[in-house]
């Protein structure tokens, strides 16, 4: 069956991930056998790591309910266990944004927040952080019953007065009434944890269900939709665009594409509805649908699609290939896989990957030179013959040298110590821009501001009010970012290091700002919204407020870390070459110092030199192996000599 794209390429991104981790992990032994004072290389090595550990590729969906995100769900899960897994029913399933993942382990389970949390201000992501504040179920996935009862719960309700819901953020008139009551989600999130290859693999699923969802809860529009790589847009293939998935359009996904630079999909869900009508041709009915929907959102026609994830899931749990070609559901995962590799190139081409392998090369590079001058110094000493005086002041002065040089390295190291103090005091004015102290008086001011005028204009107001002091922080930081950039070009420009570009260890802000700028400009649309346009003071706006103050937090908090990061190791580069090269150094004049001794004893013998070279051999080949396991290469680097061309460590000739 044709159904093994998104499998093939999701499991492929895992054996990348997984075969580059290993690597790295080899190198951080490596570093440990040859090179016992690589403490920082090692903490470089393991930040690459952790970097791959915690990537994932996030799909969200969005859509009104009704829309089939269930059952699409069920389609792509469908491989393992080639039936329904999510319950699925006609009208409303599941009520509360939902997250699908694995953690791991065999055992499957749910775990729901109650809806009364939204009585508070306290976001999603501390919410995560308080797992008593959860209510969990584990489960059997190969028990269906289980699997069933378990996953029911999450299209839970429970019936309310207008007062509560209003005091929840709920829109009456996007709710189902029953006499004076009124019904709503049983929970406010649910984290769904299933043992499945694909979610294994780093796939994770986010399901957000209706526009009382997304306008109810700020934190998933400014917050878990930018972060995931690939967003659907759900529509019906029998219904085209209403005027309530418009206004989910314009409000929550047309700021995420046009100031987040997320990738958004548009998917016309239940074409099979056009396959009844004898007298129209379905190619043709959906090829023009897809057209005007890609007018209407302003799409590229290629990343609007049509599929059918009922008779997707159906083909598949009947092994009916021509069924599923039918289905389309092959478009769908050719646009998840085309995202795929975008994001996989993206982690390729991230800094601390390309840190650890160059770290890699160069070290190669280092050993590489070492053993080709040790070699032809043997050479050297060898055509001299066994016990000439000669050899004995030829002895002198490659010993004098290798002295020189590493009496060089020690001085360069200090040097570098003495910068790194230096760059370390560059700290305080660095980060005290975006302090926390700074971004609590904005935080007091706005609400201060609020609090003095609460109405729509005011709202707007004060977001741009806050959202302007963030910007004038941001540029204060630029301006101290640059002159710690200026400070690492002449700390860069005095090394003996040639094949680095000092600019890609220059501090960049320009992804927090793009991001900040985006997060205010979704603002700006969010707070348009019906719910917050004709809501007065309450919890919903409250917490519109407190989750932008939030996010802008978090993004503070992340150029802190950042900042900190590089701060500790824009240096190590220079650090670990110099320190590789004294290692090195130290060593081979162990090794002359040793040999002088026993020719000045009449007892020549090259084999202590021999045996350095053996051990630089054989390190060498175990880089070489690594290295040549790198599927993605950092930047070519010049080649390490040949033993042609090298000059035998020599001190010059005194006249």
């Amino acid at each position: 069956m044709e159904d093994a794209t998104l499998r093939k390429h999701i499991a492929d991104y895992d054996r990348w991930k997984k075969g580059l981790d290993a690597q790295f992990n080899r190198f951080s032994h490596w570093l440990e056998e040859h090179f016992p004072n690589s403490a920082g290389a090692r903490q470089v090595v393991q930040q690459a790591r952790q970097l791959l550990v915690d990537d994932q590729f996030t799909v969200a969906l969005v859509g009104e309910f009704s829309r089939g995100k269930t059952e699409l769900i069920n389609a792509l899960l469908s491989h393992t266990y080639g039936k329904r897994l999510l319950p699925s029913r006609p009208g409303r399933t599941t009520m509360c944004p939902t997250e699908i993942f694995s953690d791991g382990t065999p055992q499957a389970s749910v775990r729901l927040l109650p809806i009364e949390t939204l009585a508070t201000n306290t976001s999603l992501e501390s919410f995560r952080r308080i797992p008593q504040k959860w209510v969990s179920f584990d489960f059997d996935p190969d028990d269906a019953d289980a699997t069933r009862d378990a996953l029911m719960k999450v299209a839970s309700t429970k019936a309310v007065t207008p007062e509560e819901a209003a005091r929840y953020g709920f829109d009456r008139r996007h709710l189902d009434g029953n006499g004076n009551l009124v019904q709503i989600p049983a929970w406010r999130y649910a984290l769904i944890s299933l043992p499945h290859p694909l979610l294994a693999q780093g796939l994770r699923i986010i399901d957000t269900p209706g526009l009382n969802a997304l306008g109810n809860e700020p934190e998933l529009t400014l917050s878990t939709l930018p972060g995931a790589q690939a967003v659907a847009f759900l529509l019906s293939a029998d219904a085209g665009v209403s005027g309530t998935d418009l206004n989910m359009w314009e409000t929550h996904l047309v700021p995420l594409k046009e100031h987040r630079g997320t990738a958004v999909m548009a998917l016309l869900n239940k074409i099979d509805v056009l396959w009844d009508d004898p007298d129209e041709d379905c190619e043709q009915m959906l090829r023009k649908m897809r057209s005007e929907v890609s007018k209407l959102l302003d799409l590229p026609q290629e990343s609007v699609v049509g599929v059918s994830a009922k008779k997707a899931l159906l083909a598949r749990a009947e092994r009916d290939p021509a069924l599923l070609q039918q289905s389309r559901f092959g478009d769908f995962e050719q646009l998840l896989v085309q995202r795929l590799m975008d994001h996989r190139q993206k982690v390729a081409n991230h800094r601390s990957l390309h840190q650890a392998l160059m770290l890699m090369a160069d070290t190669r590079d280092l050993l590489k030179r070492r053993l080709n001058s040790g070699r032809a110094t043997l050479e050297h000493l060898k055509r001299h013959g066994a016990t000439s005086p000669e050899q004995v002041e030829e002895l002198k002065q490659l010993h004098q040298t290798a002295k020189e040089q590493h009496k060089y390295c020690h001085q360069e190291l200090l040097m570098l110590k003495s910068s790194q103090r230096m760059l370390a005091r560059q700290r305080a004015s660095l980060l005290a821009p975006v302090s926390s102290q700074q971004l609590q008086q904005l935080i007091d001011e706005t609400r201060q501001a609020l609090h003095e005028r609460w109405s729509p204009l005011g709202l707007a107001r004060a977001i741009d009010g806050f959202m302007g002091g963030v910007e004038h922080q941001l540029s204060n930081l630029e301006r101290e970012v640059d002159q710690a950039n200026r400070l690492v070009d002449a700390i860069y420009d005095r090394s003996s290091l040639n094949n680095i570009t000092t600019a890609e260890h220059h501090f960049n802000v320009g992804s927090f700002r793009a991001a900040l700028r985006g997060l205010h400009r979704q603002a700006a649309q969010l707070r348009r919204s019906p719910q917050l346009l004709l809501a007065r003071r309450n919890r919903l706006t409250e917490r519109f407020v407190a989750t932008l103050a939030n996010e802008v937090g978090r993004v503070y908090s992340q150029m802190i870390s950042a900042v900190d990061g590089w701060l500790e190791q824009v240096l190590e580069p220079l650090k670990q070459h110099v320190q590789y090269q004294k290692h090195l150094l130290n060593r081979h004049l162990i090794k002359l110092t040793e040999l002088k001794q026993k020719t000045q004893s009449k007892r020549t013998d090259l084999r202590a030199l021999e045996e350095e070279l053996l051990r630089n051999h054989s390190a060498l080949g175990g880089l070489e192996d690594l290295l040549k396991q790198t599927q993605s290469p950092p930047q070519p680097i010049p080649p390490a000599p040949v033993a042609s061309n090298v000059t035998p460590l020599k001190a010059p000739a005194h006249s």
